[in-house]
């Protein structure tokens, strides 16, 4: 855990610096890809199995808020997805129940 800590630091001083760099931390089998706006701030903490989206994903707009947060099964959106615009309201037209990428339902309410 400390080692993830560290490297996390590590990582998001470069990209403060370098601005938009890429680091990957690594736990387990699986990878965790963060990327970050120019400005420093986070835009995306992406899962991947063997170079594909696979498990938890989420991204932020520049401000902040969350853009979108779900779960990837080899590559595909899977489960329950939700979207939000810029004013941070929840798109209910883009949010909803994933199967092999496709949306199948609206949220359950």
């Amino acid at each position: 855990m400390k080692t993830l800590i560290l490297v996390a630091s590590l990582a998001f001083g470069a990209v403060a610096v370098a601005g938009g760099v890429q680091s990957y931390l690594h736990a387990d089998a699986a990878n965790a890809q963060v990327s970050f706006h120019a400005d420093g701030t986070r835009r995306n903490s992406t899962e991947y199995v063997d170079g594909q989206k696979h498990g938890f994903s989420e991204q932020w707009h520049r401000d902040g808020k969350l853009e979108w947060q779900g779960h990837f099964a080899q590559g595909l959106r899977t489960g329950e997805w939700r979207f939000w615009n810029e004013a941070g309201e929840l798109d209910s037209e883009r949010s909803g129940t994933y199967e092999e990428g496709r949306r199948i339902a609206p949220l359950a309410q």
